[in-house]
Order: structure tokens, then sequence, then C-alpha cells
């Protein structure tokens, strides 16, 4: 079987959640003896690209394995990161699957490579969707208003024209029926999370969307066996993901420099916009309990999980389904996480885990003081996670799909 995977950005440019599940699938497809590659929208440098179609350079090449098409357009559009229409990519994307031939096409993301989908309708090329954020009813990506309040959805764009007027009413029409047509053409709509799709049934309340959850890839997990006991002082907080505003990590540091205590620490591994980034150095003021550690190797997960007590996922959107949460949980490791979006689906307040309110760094600062002085409590959360918390394998996942794949074939 041939199979195409969009997505908006991939390896080794981009190394979020999304890239990642991409990654796992077309690589465990491609060991279920298919035929894969992964197209995507990529922002290298003109240099990087070896082929040039007009109005696009692309490039082909091989990531761990994956045949990989990164394409870009020579003159971006204004509405790059969240229009839906584009007679040039629509040009394009014909081209490029009459070339390929695909039996099916997995959508990962839309975002920038969205007139891939109408080709493929066109073209009678059967395609299904993975929902990973709400990119397709938000053009904001994260439902956040413009005074920075949560969104709800849409609701047919009257949500839109109310909390965020810089979008004209005609476009978000216009864009929602796009939507609408990506949807209900689509042979299945699939999520990692319930709470991811109930959002997306409440707006399109016709949609069947299945739920099948992330897996992980366990050769790279070790479990976290430490034992607290009362007495003990040296607790290590962690965050890892992306440094991004919406992704919440100046929470943590606005509650951790208010805590008086000289034995605890905070590990901060990731990368993100230099500005942001700035900004939390700034809150850190040099605290030496808080330590900026960069991007960690996927194969080193198990060492990192290992030396740390805690981790915590402070995010001020609707997160989907973090891996990077279900990756501390599948290593037997705690995490404090805010409480909304699909984090609060899997985190009970006091039994496998923590919550805080969303967005406050006192409430954080509370569960954080609450660990501090009962480190022992770790323990019972610990044992909870190993008796009740299942997080299913990247095979599991995978061989869900391809039974997904062969039933449209």
């Amino acid at each position: 079987m041939k199979i195409l995977y969009l997505v908006h950005q991939f390896y080794p440019e981009c190394y979020t959640g999304t890239e990642k599940f991409i990654y796992n699938m077309a690589s465990m497809m491609q060991k279920f003896g298919n035929n894969v590659k992964v197209i995507t929208y990529s922002f290298y440098k003109d240099a990087f690209y070896d082929k040039i179609s007009k109005d696009f350079l692309f490039k082909q090449f091989t990531y761990k394995g994956i045949p990989v098409l990164a394409f870009r357009l020579q003159k971006p559009p204004l509405d790059l990161h969240f229009g839906l229409s584009n007679k040039d990519m629509i040009r394009f994307s014909e081209k490029i699957i009459e070339i390929e031939k695909p039996d099916i096409i997995h959508i990962g993301h839309p975002m920038r490579v969205h007139e891939f989908v109408t080709s493929a309708a066109k073209l009678k090329i059967p395609y299904i969707l993975t929902l990973t954020d709400f990119w397709l009813m938000c053009p904001k990506v994260i439902l956040k208003a413009s005074n920075g309040d949560l969104c709800t959805g849409p609701q047919k764009g009257i949500q839109c024209n109310k909390l965020c007027t810089e979008f004209q009413e005609t476009y978000i029409k216009d864009r929602l029926e796009k939507v609408e047509f990506m949807l209900a053409n689509a042979k299945g709509i699939f999520s990692p999370s319930k709470f991811l799709a109930n959002m997306f049934k409440n707006e399109f309340p016709k949609l069947e969307v299945n739920v099948i959850n992330h897996g992980l890839r366990y050769d790279n997990i070790k479990t976290n066996n430490k034992i607290y006991r009362k007495n003990d002082k040296n607790i290590i907080f962690c965050y890892a993901g992306s440094l991004n505003s919406h992704k919440g990590v100046h929470i943590i540091l606005d509650a951790f420099t208010k805590i008086k205590n000289e034995f605890i620490k905070l590990k901060i591994y990731g990368s993100g916009e230099e500005r942001y980034v700035n900004r939390l150095k700034d809150i850190a003021n040099g605290d030496n309990r808080i330590e900026f550690c960069g991007v960690f190797k996927e194969e080193n997960i198990g060492d990192v999980f290992n030396s740390l007590d805690v981790i915590i996922v402070p995010s001020i959107w609707y997160e989907n389904y973090p891996l990077v949460l279900h990756e501390a949980l599948a290593s037997n490791v705690p995490a404090i996480v805010s409480n909304l979006g699909g984090m609060a689906e899997k985190i009970q307040d006091g039994f496998n885990g923590f919550t805080f309110d969303t967005g406050d760094y006192k409430s954080l600062g509370d569960k954080i003081k609450l660990i501090i002085d009962n480190p022992e409590i770790l323990n019972e959360i610990k044992e909870n996670i190993k008796k009740n918390v299942v997080i299913p394998t990247v095979e599991q996942e995978a061989y869900n799909y391809l039974k997904v794949y062969e039933a449209i074939k």
C-alpha cells in the first residue's frame, strides 16, 4: 500500500508532538511492509532546495529511513499560516499526487498543506484526518480570543465575529465552509483524546470522530522507581516541551521564584521563540535553582525522566494529548497539570497526579509546596500511576490505523 502523510512541518526542522506522531506512523507502516512518504511544508533557506516548480522550491530527502518531500512557496501569501485557499498550491499538489499515486492519504495537520486535501478529493484519492489541535475551527490554532481569553469554539462564526474582530465575517464564513467540505469528504476523522473529539463534534454536530490514543516508543522509556521519605528535601521539578507563551512556562517561573526553598530545583527543557525565551530568563533572574537545559534527544528520554521527580505541564490553552505528559506517566513520573483540555481527562487531582487552576501561579505554587512539605505523597501517586494509567504502544496505535487503511483501500 502507498501511503502519503501530510503535515504542516516535520523533522529535522521541527520536532513537537504532531511531527512525532507522523514519524511514528510512517515508520511503523514502513515496518508493516507499506510504501510511505511524508509531504511537508518547510522553512529552510533557498540553498537547501534542489528543485524549482514555478512558484515552489522543494527537495526530497530521507529522515531516519522515511522518505520526505519538503516544499516551500517562493513568495508565501499573507495568510500562509491560517488560509485555506491558494490556487498555486492546488496546481502543485495535484502534480505531486499524480506522480506519487497514493492508495490513501493520512493528514496529520492540514496547515500549509491544505490544498493537497482539496486535490485528493478532486482526484478521488481517499484520505483520513487525525485532529491534533484546533486549527481547522480556529485560524489562531489555540482557541484564544483577541483579549487573551479562551474560546469554546467559533459557533458557526458567531464567536469569531465577537471575539476576534481582526478577521472579516465573510472570511470566517468561507473558511468554515471549506473546513466542513474537508471533514465531510474524509473517509475517517480521528482524535487522540475524547476532549478534542467532543470539541469538534460540538462545532460540527454531524461529524463522527473516533478516538485512537497516541502511542509511545517504549524502547526509550525507563521506569522511575524512586521512593520518597518524609524528610527528603531535594525535589527536582521539570518542564519539557516548546517554549512558547501558550505553553505557560512563565506560570511555573512565577510560582517557583516566589517559593523560598534552597533545596528544590527546576529544569526547563526545550526551545522556542527567542523573545519568549528571553522573557523566561528575565523572570528567572539568575536564580541558581533554575536551569535551562536545551533540547534532549529522543533516545535520552529515559535518563531525563529518571533524573527528576515531578513534571509540570502548565499550558494556558486546551492541550489535546501532550505527548510529554504521557511519556512522563509511562516513566512513572508524577505530573502537575493545568485543569483543562486533554490533560484534565488524564489526571485526577490527588490520585494519579495534581491539577491547578489554569494560568494561576499561586494555585500552582500551592501544589509545589504540598509536594515539598510532604514528599512521601509522591509514593502513593506513583503507585496509582502504575496500577491505573495505561499508555498504548506506538505499535498498538499504528495497528489501529492500519486496520482503518485496509478497510478504506
